[in-house]
């Protein structure tokens, strides 16, 4: 007998790996007018990375043929693995056909499909008005209406998810846990979109007084298409962002350390210097427990590598207010303090006194206060630093630099700090405002 079952088990799985070996396919068509492109994405650990790309033809037909890596949730559609409006999920276990007609913001099967996509079918058919509401930045919808809504149909979930008996084990063990996050990903995401009216806590209804975030805090997340951003919502249900919390009370708040270490990642790929990674991969490295959370971050580290303290920094040369060139070499033996600004930028403005100030403080000692403009209107520039007789070097770079490119400055003000031999400092140094940079320049003085 134990012979016998052990033989029926090999058989089974043997049978599920051939199965899962097969190739999909799927079959589509759209606007071509309003879709250029339609990706498919597979979900990796809850983020979405793209497989494959399809040009819908002039008729607006499309087409992917695909071997499943696994079994369970891909996601397909106009939208992309950040934005992922226009993108709907489906379910792949290999040797299976997909027919759809794709919309923007929409998508209907069409023809032969297998029972697991008529059940997530008929499961978006049901929760699409709460789906739309919830996810969709925007208006359409105030709290008045949906919470009522939302009341309403969360008495619905235990018959929806007892009705689905595909014949297929794994997905009708999954479908009422996909039913459960999603409907809690829809209500928890409605919270944080722009709306022309929010709740005050005493109108919150049912739902959110006794939401539980731990009870999706799980390993299951990172099935999901959205799991990192339902978890990083979820943090926020569980803390009290009034009181500010730390980066450290907000890891402490997830419970697996799997997630934690997923938490983290998201944190760690907006580090914009070397010196931020090392000093946070050092502190949660201990998280990374998959593969592909190793893989993360040594791309991450290998993205900053040029931010690293010690390493010659990025050679710009840019025409100063007279129009002459001043390079990094020509302030050799200096500590540099690059300030990348714009007119434009109140941040930036709003850094100025302290600037000035310091430029001051630190006036006859070797230190060289240089403010890089990015304006793409050099004559605003001119006019603005005539005007306010801005001190230090000032030169301009404009909007598409290759300062900017080298040290992934995609936000202002940007600091970076140079020693006296021309090496990074920091590539994302405190601002003027900070006391931390007065210390820093001190400190950088005496080497």
């Amino acid at each position: 007998m134990i012979r016998k079952t052990i033989m029926l088990i090999a058989a089974t799985v043997t049978s599920f790996l051939a199965l899962a070996q097969q190739p999909s396919n799927i079959t589509g068509s759209t606007d071509p007018a309003k879709i250029k492109r339609v990706g498919l994405f597979k979900v990796l650990n809850g983020r979405l990375k793209e497989i494959a790309s399809s040009i819908p033809d002039a008729s607006g037909r499309f087409a992917f043929r695909f071997t499943p890596e696994y079994e369970g949730l891909y996601s397909l559609g106009s939208g992309n693995a950040q934005n992922q409006q226009g993108l709907f999920r489906f379910y792949f276990k290999g040797n299976e056909d997909l027919n759809l007609k794709l919309m923007q913001n929409d998508y209907e099967l069409t023809g032969d499909n297998t029972p697991e996509n008529e059940a997530l079918y008929a499961w978006d058919r049901q929760s699409k008005s709460l789906r739309d509401k919830g996810i969709t930045p925007g208006g359409i919808s105030t709290y008045v209406d949906f919470f009522p809504e939302l009341e309403q149909f969360k008495g619905q979930l235990e018959e929806i998810k007892k009705k689905v008996k595909t014949g297929n084990p794994a997905f009708d063990t999954f479908f009422p846990e996909l039913v459960d996050y999603d409907f809690a990903y829809y209500a928890i995401s409605y919270l944080y979109m722009p709306r022309t009216a929010h709740p005050s806590k005493e109108e919150m209804s049912d739902f959110y007084t006794q939401f539980n975030a731990d009870r999706y805090l799980t390993d299951q997340l990172l099935r999901f298409p959205y799991g990192d951003r339902f978890m990083t919502n979820m943090i926020y249900r569980k803390l009290d962002l009034a009181t500010k919390p730390t980066f450290d009370q907000q890891v402490a708040a997830i419970g697996p350390d799997i997630l934690k270490g997923q938490y983290v990642l998201q944190r760690l790929e907006t580090a914009r210097s070397y010196n931020d990674f090392q000093e946070m991969n050092d502190k949660y490295k201990k998280y990374f427990t998959l593969p592909e959370q190793l893989e993360r971050a040594k791309v991450i580290e290998a993205r900053l590598v040029e931010t690293k303290t010690g390493v010659p920094a990025f050679r710009f040369s840019y025409p100063d207010i007279s129009g002459k060139k001043i390079s990094l070499p020509d302030l050799k033996g200096k500590v540099v303090l690059v300030d990348m600004w714009a007119t434009w930028c109140g941040p930036c403005r709003a850094e100025e006194p302290h600037w000035e100030r310091l430029n001051e403080e630190f006036k006859g000692k070797p230190v060289a206060f240089v403010g890089v403009s990015v304006d793409q209107d050099k004559t605003k520039w001119d006019a603005y630093v005539k005007q306010k007789n801005l001190k230090g070097i000032q030169l301009h770079a404009g909007s598409d630099n290759e300062l900017s490119n080298a040290y992934k400055v995609n936000g202002i003000p940007r600091y970076l700090l140079i020693d006296k031999a021309g090496n990074l400092i920091s590539a994302d140094s405190p601002r003027p405002s900070d006391p931390k940079l007065k210390v820093l320049l001190e400190e950088w003085l005496k080497k």
